[in-house]
């Protein structure tokens, strides 16, 4: 006769994929990623969706608005036929298409890596030392706020007819526009506050916190405090670059 204890039946959330886990329970799935998560699952979903949204927006992409535009400014609309503007629309179309597929397969690579030298600096600033092979993992896990985001985005982008070439908003990033989704618009000073805070953003960086705290054996307290500070003057020089653009 075998008799099972409650320690051998297997439990749900220890099965789960630690990085995965980390999306619902950032304290304990961090934790679990930087001692004995991998790097590639959570870096696969994040770079099959970044691609997934660059295809998305690269198949609905229509110049031609920006392309009269741009000849109507340069004085060469009004000398142009028909089939030359086509083309030029056609051009317009295609380079875009090409930068924003390439930029959706590197995506993914250049932001773990910039997130695994963050992790490496943060951790030598709030005072801990980095143990272990935590820091990739740490790393992979902190895209995956980002890989909702972008598939939010291909899924709204197959459901336009068109879109612009350029920078588009799909789905909500910031607290104003999703709150405004769900049906609770906000005004005044809390719709500024709002605007500036992106969540997804925001969800990475509660993420690598307590990837810090675990991966550099730092306070989680030390670590929130210290991330988000981080995360608040980089957003703040993002927010001023676009805003002096």
């Amino acid at each position: 006769m075998i008799v099972s204890s409650d320690a051998e039946l297997p439990h749900p959330a220890s099965a789960a994929p630690p990085a995965l886990l980390a999306l619902i329970a950032p304290d304990a799935g961090m934790d679990r990623q930087a001692k004995v998560g991998k790097a590639g699952l959570a870096f696969l979903i994040a770079f099959a969706c970044a691609l997934f949204a660059a295809f998305a927006q690269s198949a609905r992409v229509d110049a031609r608005s920006a392309t009269l535009q741009k000849l109507e400014t340069a004085g060469q609309l009004s000398s142009m036929s028909d089939r030359a503007i086509e083309d030029e629309t056609r051009n317009a179309e295609r380079l875009y298409q090409v930068m924003r597929v390439a930029w959706g397969a590197v995506e993914a690579p250049a932001f773990l890596l910039a997130g695994a030298l963050a992790v490496v600096v943060l951790v030598w600033f709030l005072r801990g030392r980095v143990k272990g092979r935590g820091v990739f993992p740490v790393a992979a896990a902190v895209l995956l706020p980002g890989a909702v985001a972008n598939l939010l985005d291909g899924i709204t982008a197959l459901r336009q007819t068109s879109l612009p070439a350029g920078p588009v908003m799909l789905s909500p990033r910031n607290l104003s526009a999703i709150f405004a989704a769900f049906g609770n618009p906000v005004s005044g000073a809390a719709l500024k506050l709002g605007n500036a805070v992106d969540f997804f953003s925001l969800w990475a960086a509660v993420l690598m916190a307590f990837g810090i705290a675990s991966v550099g054996e730092v306070p989680a307290r030390r670590a929130l405090i210290g991330t988000l500070s981080a995360w608040l003057c980089l957003r703040l020089v993002i927010s001023v670059a676009i805003g002096g653009a």
